[in-house]
């Protein structure tokens, strides 16, 4: 078996007829345990088999059993209907077993449920799926015969996602995601790194490793296709946890969010980075009290070098810096070297700069204690072939 097919073109019948077999140990009991014909859960199986390029099964006398290469699909398998299961009972109960959604959905629906909660308009999804507005209606309306309520709010400007609409595209998106992995896991058994790698990347943290990462990557495997998503701790955040980008590189926290965990890589030093010819440069035996009385661009409330910022002058009963805040490193460049404002940024990230002349750090009696840069996954997602070869090119670069 050679040939891939899409995460789209998976088939949830095959994935549940797989999980079936392998629970029961061939078609005809896993055929009555989902209440199909024995040739219509041996077909699906097939299906899935064909659309992986891989088979999940060693057939035999004595029944069926997941080849090497099948249990590790199979586990995505398991993944994917636990998320339904999960759409099927609602954030406040635990799911025991899987429910209408679980057994009944389609990959199709799923997708629709996703971009009508993205899109807010059933036309929008239309045009996205590459299907009639009608059909997309029809779909919705069968989703919602599945979960037994309307999942959106009509209005006139358009689809809301009620609570309930919310927690169901959520849970199909990391559904999705899954399935999209079990592709791409079994393209690497094949010996091709397919797929798509989203990296999400926090301002004045990646400098060159990221590059570096991405380059050791795409030059192994052509076949991988990259994007890198610049945006604030809690956006980027958001995104890993809904399964929109796979992994965020910056700046830790202290502790990890919810069903997430942080790996750190290296330590960053903080300094005081002023433009060239500044007048506190000139100024004999700076104090941290000269400090706090003129402007700032300062670090975004709650992130590490905010933290420090305001930790540092505390220690010294003085009130914190006052200033804009502002997340561009293009932006904060460009403000220091037009204003005597001051910032809190780690040189690493301005060498050029400080090299260049444009830019200068200033020396105060005061320890700004480094950041911890690193990566951060998702506990609950094995990582795809891609991503894991991501992670161990981001180790490399960070030892130099």
């Amino acid at each position: 078996m050679t040939k891939l097919e899409t995460p789209s073109a998976l088939s949830l019948k095959g994935i549940r007829a797989a999980m079936a077999v392998s629970i029961h140990g061939g078609t005809a009991a896993a055929a009555r345990a989902l209440h199909l014909s024995q040739p219509a859960a041996a077909r699906a199986v097939g299906q899935l088999e064909r659309q992986l390029g891989v088979l999940l099964f060693d057939r035999s006398h004595r029944g069926m059993h997941p080849t090497s290469a099948g249990e590790l699909l199979l586990k995505r398998a398991r993944e994917t209907l636990a998320h339904l299961a999960r759409a099927d009972a609602g954030p406040w109960r635990v799911p025991l077993q899987g429910g209408r959604l679980a057994g009944h959905a389609t990959s199709a629906q799923l997708e629709t449920v996703l971009l009508l909660s993205k899109a807010g308009s059933q036309r929008q999804a239309a045009t996205r799926i590459g299907v009639s507005q009608a059909s997309v209606q029809q779909t919705l309306a069968q989703v919602e015969h599945l979960t037994g309520e309307p999942l959106f709010d009509r209005l006139a400007s358009g689809l809301r996602p009620t609570s309930r609409g919310a927690w169901v595209a959520r849970q199909a998106e990391l559904a999705l995601v899954e399935m999209r992995a079990m592709t791409e896991d079994a393209a690497a058994m094949l010996g091709h790194m397919r797929g798509h790698l989203t990296i999400g990347t926090l301002p004045y943290s990646t400098g060159s490793i990221v590059p570096a990462a991405i380059q050791n990557v795409t030059s192994q495997w052509a076949g991988l296709n990259v994007s890198v998503v610049d945006g604030t701790y809690e956006s980027l955040i958001s995104k890993l946890h809904q399964g929109e980008i796979d992994i965020v590189v910056g700046a830790l926290r202290p502790e990890a969010p919810r069903e997430l965990v942080q790996t750190p890589l290296f330590q960053d030093p903080l300094a005081i980075v002023v433009r060239a010819g500044h007048p506190l440069l000139k100024k004999r035996r700076l104090k941290l009290s000269h400090l706090n009385t003129v402007q700032w661009v300062l670090p975004m409330p709650g992130s590490p070098a905010g933290q420090a910022l305001t930790h540092i002058f505390s220690a010294e009963s003085l009130a914190p810096p006052e200033g804009v805040y502002i997340n561009s490193p293009t932006l904060v460049c460009a403000m220091l070297q037009q204003s005597d404002r001051l910032a809190l940024m780690p040189p690493s990230q301005w060498q050029r700069e400080l090299q260049a002349g444009l830019l200068a750090t200033l020396e105060v009696p005061a320890q700004f204690f480094p950041r911890s840069i690193g990566f951060t996954v998702r506990t609950n997602f094995a990582p795809t072939p891609a991503l894991r070869a991501f992670q161990k090119a981001l180790q490399a670069a960070s030892l130099g």
